[in-house]
């Protein structure tokens, strides 16, 4: 009798990567709708440029707690199970916001936000844990890498298609909205047929819907100082993408005098930029390593790009060139750094406390968007050259934050090196081996 092929050895693999990469390519192409459409929702609702910003902060505050007791879930219900009910109450949160456009009820948008945030991280760490399952070794950083690029997609789909559907439906806030809540019962369907599929898989392979390892704190104890000082680079530079790319729109049409069009091409540069490259490194990564001279050149990037709207002045007329150099740096640490630091993670914390690490990270991230994005509301209550300054110095100040850590990271990896310890590739591989076979027991 024939041995039956499992289907993560066959190209239904990358079939499931394509389901799996629909889930982060719809929570950036929805949850991003507040930074692409900021003009459209002061004028609909009669708020501020503040406003517009809690609407980033109240998003992410439940995920301060929730991406941790989201892995209690996960681990009480299994993954699939879990996976579908998360984004269930992403399309609940979506509904909030589109009754709020037609009540123009500011308060009920909040409500929805909220609601949108509650799990979406959570989400992030099934779909982690899918990648996990279904690519091993040297495909773990390649999967992980055009994930990432399917992140950037959605944001750049959205910088696409949010002026079109608002002007061609006579600039009517509420037609954006309800194709927002359209996309979100897609994204469900597609969910729950990658849950099929993979439940299929376990069955021929004589396994069941596995649980995550439980998020417990009391753990953290036993993790290493590598992986806190990674910590709080990684936090800190997600914030610093998030907070700018929420605000930079209206930035770029105030202090740059560019248009509606002009200000989400250049938007959308950074996501353009790190589509492309989050794969090639993902890969370049599973071949050679360096994983930390790659985050160290990406976090430069970041400085230099801050550093750069720091310095820019007002232009009286319509200006250019230094905006679109500053994205592209931009785009270049994004596709750069995360294409190694996610995959990373699992590499620096004991392989029974992965879901423990995943979720740390993704809390510690939510910790720092939610009270940096409450300052720049409060910077920004009043929209003027001085307080996007401030804006942009506080940014620049939070990437020099992100990228010294780095700088420990690669004299502690010199130094291990030199002393014979350093973890080579192959090694790094039969870590990650180990970590799903941990996964299956």
């Amino acid at each position: 009798m024939a041995k039956i092929i499992s289907w993560h050895h066959t190209k239904i693999r990358w079939l499931v990567l394509v389901l799996i990469g629909v889930y982060p390519f719809v929570v950036f192409l929805i949850g991003e709708f507040p930074a692409l459409l900021g003009e459209q929702i002061k004028q609909h609702f009669k708020v501020s440029q503040a406003e517009v910003n809690y609407l980033l902060s109240i998003r992410s505050f439940p995920n301060m707690i929730m991406s941790l007791l989201g892995g209690l879930i996960i681990d009480s219900f299994g993954v699939g199970r879990s996976y579908v009910f998360f984004s269930a109450i992403i399309i609940l949160g979506q509904f909030l916001c589109f009754i709020s456009a037609i009540s123009q009820n500011f308060l009920i948008m909040m409500i929805g936000r909220l609601i949108f945030g509650l799990f979406d991280d959570s989400g992030f760490v099934a779909e982690s844990f899918y990648i996990n399952k279904w690519f091993k070794g040297k495909e773990n950083s390649l999967a992980f890498g055009i994930d990432t690029a399917l992140c950037r997609i959605g944001s750049i789909t959205g910088a696409i298609i949010y002026p079109y559907i608002y002007m061609s439906q006579d600039n009517d806030l509420t037609s954006c909205l309800l194709t927002c809540l359209y996309i979100t019962i897609f994204s469900f369907t597609i969910i729950f047929i990658l849950t099929r599929i993979d439940k299929c898989s376990d069955l021929r392979d004589n396994t069941t819907d596995l649980k995550l390892d439980s998020v417990d704190l009391r753990q953290i104890k036993h993790f290493s100082l590598e992986f806190y000082v990674a910590l709080v680079s990684c936090s800190t530079t997600y914030a610093i993408f998030f907070i700018f790319g929420y605000n930079c729109v209206e930035m770029f049409k105030l202090l740059y005098k560019m248009n509606q069009s002009t200000a989400n091409i250049l938007y959308s540069i950074p996501h353009y930029i790190s589509a492309v490259l989050t794969p090639l490194v993902g890969h370049y990564v599973d071949k050679k390593g360096r994983n930390i001279e790659i985050l160290l050149f990406g976090s430069f990037c970041q400085v230099l790009a801050a550093f750069i709207f720091y310095l820019m002045p007002e232009c009286d007329s319509y200006c250019l060139v230094f905006p679109v150099f500053g994205s592209i740096l931009i785009g270049i640490f994004f596709g750069t750094y995360y294409a190694v630091m996610w995959p990373h993670i699992p590499l620096i914390v004991p392989s029974n406390m992965v879901g423990t690490g995943f979720g740390l990270t993704y809390a510690c991230i939510n910790i720092e968007i939610t009270i940096f994005s409450i300052v720049v509301s409060n910077l920004l209550s009043i929209e003027n050259f001085d307080n996007y300054s401030k804006m942009n110095e506080l940014l620049l100040a939070l990437s020099f934050l992100g990228f010294v850590p780095l700088l420990y990271l690669y004299k502690y990896y010199r130094k291990q090196y030199y002393k014979g310890n350093y973890i080579q590739t192959e090694k790094a591989e039969q870590l990650i081996e180990l970590i799903v076979r941990n996964k299956s027991n």
